[in-house]
């Protein structure tokens, strides 16, 4: 009994280090500070028109590395999921009121995931003569950007601000409800990977 007893509570010890085992993994994805052609801010949900926290966090991020690199333009990526206006024009007018320049900025106003994201900042890159990116996000985000992109075939490097307050906080349910974000992804990879090299997605 004595030994069951042992093995219930190493099988429990191992159990609970699981979750902790997966949100350091999350959390310790490569970043990289360096120049690029495009710099490369994905939007987040901006309810009732407002910046949330977790966008603020991106865009903030997005602005010192534009003060200290060197980056021919901005691209700014999402479309109006839970706002009137889109993301990209929610970031924009963000940005600008911090001092960049408006004529840095290329607008992706279609996407609605991250999936269309990238495939619509790629184009965009394509159209304006753009060879390397950098893209920003949140550091529970990285992985799954990360991936998305290897599967497209498209070369990228990432960065995001990685605050423990934030991550601990804010960033923390996120960062298993990766776990069924990345489920999501699957189908939408799929359709991109069988769409014409040419076409926008999102509306």
């Amino acid at each position: 009994m004595e030994l069951l007893w042992t093995v219930l509570l190493l099988l429990a010890a191992a159990a609970a280090c699981v979750p902790l085992a997966y949100f350091v993994w999350m959390h310790t994805a490569r970043l990289q500070r360096r120049d690029a052609d495009a710099l490369i801010v994905l939007g987040y949900r901006c309810d009732d028109d407002q910046i949330h926290p977790i966008l603020k966090e991106r865009l903030d991020a997005a602005l010192q590395l534009f003060r200290e690199r060197r980056f021919r333009y901005v691209i700014l990526s999402g479309g109006a999921v839970r706002s009137k206006f889109t993301e990209a024009e929610i970031m924009r007018d963000y940005m600008v009121a911090q001092g960049m320049p408006e004529e840095r900025i290329i607008m992706e106003t279609r996407s609605r995931n991250t999936v269309h994201n990238v495939v619509n900042c790629k184009l965009l890159m394509e159209q304006f003569g753009l060879a390397s990116c950098l893209l920003v996000s949140n550091s529970f985000h990285i992985r799954r950007m990360h991936y998305i992109m290897k599967r497209l075939g498209i070369p990228a490097s990432f960065y995001a601000a990685r605050h423990l307050r934030s991550i601990v906080g804010q960033q923390r349910k996120l960062t298993f409800q990766e776990i069924k974000a990345y489920r999501l992804t699957l189908p939408w990879i799929e359709k991109a990977l069988n769409m014409s090299s040419r076409q926008m997605m999102g509306k």
